[in-house]
């Protein structure tokens, strides 16, 4: 099977048969749309198609000969590279706020040290919790009544606050970020405590072991079937009140 041939000037520019022209397999979706008018008159305009955000999308690049076909070659290079960059070329190359936090988790993930275990739980919650809603939307146009509606949508604020709260830093790191590429003037998550009920997650501590029966409690771990190392890690822990970061 032959390739598609690439389109030439003269061919665009003589093609009176409706119909469209792909520019062969090297045009990265661009395609010469011939279309007859009301009138009888041939117009002839370039379309691309691309895929954004998952999405197959067509972009209106111009008409001819308005816009040439070395022009319209140029354009959906341009374009091509835009989407591979991880930005929309129909916002300016603002990116979407999927796009925009993939960045960021690829900007932090070099500095979490535990195996994965973060930027799994970042892609995770952001996945079910966020990206149904603003996932597709740029970046730039996100107010603060969109990201309200991700916390007040089926009570999640309400009824997961751990996770809930987690998410709201997610966002808010999201858009500091988006803030430092210039992509927007401000982060809509600081607005947010106005609009949320106060999350009254507590923390439920642990009981604390009186300081004099400490070593009664490292001799019976001394003496438990626990595994050398299980008890040499408590009892570094006992000593040296270290966190478990």
């Amino acid at each position: 099977m032959k390739a598609p041939r690439p389109l030439t000037a003269r061919f665009v520019g003589t093609i009176a048969m409706p119909g469209r022209y792909g520019d062969g397999r090297g045009g990265h979706g661009l395609i010469l749309n011939v279309h007859r008018m009301a009138d009888g008159r041939i117009s002839r305009s370039w379309i691309q198609r691309l895929k954004i955000g998952g999405r197959v999308t067509h972009l209106g690049l111009g008409s001819y000969p308005v816009v040439t076909l070395a022009e319209a070659r140029k354009a959906a290079l341009a374009n091509r590279r835009t989407v591979a960059k991880g930005t929309d070329p129909r916002t300016g190359g603002v990116p979407t706020f999927e796009r925009a936090a993939d960045t960021v988790i690829r900007i932090h993930a070099e500095n979490w040290r535990d195996g994965g275990k973060t930027e799994k739980q970042w892609r995770s919650t952001l996945s079910t919790y966020v990206f149904p809603r603003l996932g597709r939307r740029s970046i730039a146009e996100i107010t603060t009544a969109d990201v309200l509606a991700v916390f007040t949508h089926d009570g999640f604020w309400s009824t997961k606050r751990e996770t809930a709260r987690k998410v709201k830093q997610r966002i808010s790191t999201v858009m500091d970020w988006a803030m430092a590429e210039g992509h927007r003037q401000d982060n809509p998550c600081a607005a947010l405590k106005a609009g949320l009920p106060k999350n009254g997650a507590r923390t439920q501590h642990r009981r604390a072991l009186p300081y004099a029966e400490v070593s009664d409690a490292v001799s019976r771990i001394r003496a438990s079937a626990a595994y050398p190392t299980t008890k040499l890690a408590f009892e570094l822990l006992v000593l040296t009140a270290a966190r478990s970061g």
